[in-house]
């Protein structure tokens, strides 16, 4: 089954491939049939593409959800803080700040 979100996608590619001819055929001065046409046919091609970035789109955000998230322990990286960073949290605790206006 199409997705509401793939249809939209497809629906979005292909307005703009509408407009964008529209627009590029208007500027070269080309007869309103031909610039309908041409326009026409940009957005039956492109509706396809929609649909098909449509569903890409979908499979990847799916795949990302279903995918658990990887603990740092699994990687073998530890977040363990450095000794700078323990001592300028220190000094950053006995110090005070003096705001001047």
């Amino acid at each position: 089954m199409i997705g509401v979100a793939s249809r939209a996608i497809a629906g979005c590619f292909a307005l703009a491939a509408f407009s964008v001819a529209v627009i590029a055929g208007l500027a070269s001065d080309n007869t309103a049939a031909s610039i309908l046409m041409r326009a026409l046919f940009a957005m039956v091609v492109c509706y396809p593409v929609g649909l098909l970035v449509g569903f890409v789109c979908r499979h990847v955000i799916e795949q990302h959800l279903d995918d658990p998230p990887e603990s740092s322990e699994a990687t073998g990286t530890a977040s363990v803080p450095s000794e700078q960073s323990a001592e300028s949290a220190e000094s950053a605790d006995t110090e005070e700040d003096v705001i001047v206006v």
